[in-house]
């Protein structure tokens, strides 16, 4: 592990001391968790914003809505009959 110093105000690192010692933590661990908590926050944000401009430069090409309705006209589609007992062979 690498050694990391942080300097927080006073009132932040009594918190994190007083709900560290309820949890039955060491200050330490709480911010360790608090910190691989909000990395994974935000990177899920950071895929929502790639998704959301995917999205909506797909929305500006014609082609892509096309193949979305396309795709959205097909999930419409009954699906083909199947053979009985076909999962028992």
């Amino acid at each position: 592990m690498i050694a990391l110093s942080i300097e927080l105000p006073e009132e932040l690192a009594e918190d994190c001391l007083e709900i560290a010692r309820e949890l039955g933590l060491s200050r330490t661990e709480l911010i360790r968790q608090a910190v691989v908590h909000e990395i994974a926050q935000a990177r899920g944000a950071l895929e929502w914003r790639a998704m959301a401009e995917s999205l909506r430069a797909m929305g500006a090409d014609p082609s892509a809505r096309r193949l979305a309705e396309d795709l959205d006209a097909a999930m419409d589609a009954p699906l083909p009959l199947e053979e009985d007992g076909w999962w028992s062979h």
